[in-house]
């Protein structure tokens, strides 16, 4: 499993899910939005509310989860949709 994150560096709530995701270690891949060789991918995945995450296991995304995202959140999904994670 790992996830796909869209964000900002100027967006807070983008903040808050670099520390969840340092906290859990998992695997993640940081597509920051405003660059303008993301901006393809962005729109491919329709990116239009920060933070946006996907979850993707066998390159398959599983889950999606856009906006803010709490730790007991986040745990929630991890825990429902990749128990074997733990």
């Amino acid at each position: 499993m790992r996830i796909r994150f869209f964000g900002s560096s100027n967006c807070k709530d983008c903040l808050e899910v670099f520390v969840i995701l340092s906290k859990f270690d998992v695997d993640f891949e940081y597509i920051d939005v405003f660059d303008d060789e993301t901006q393809e991918l962005c729109d491919e995945q329709e990116v239009d509310e920060l933070p946006h995450l996907q979850f993707i296991e066998n390159d398959k995304i599983i889950i999606e989860h856009i906006g803010p995202v709490s730790e007991k959140e986040f745990e929630e999904i991890l825990l429902e949709y990749f128990p074997t994670y733990w």
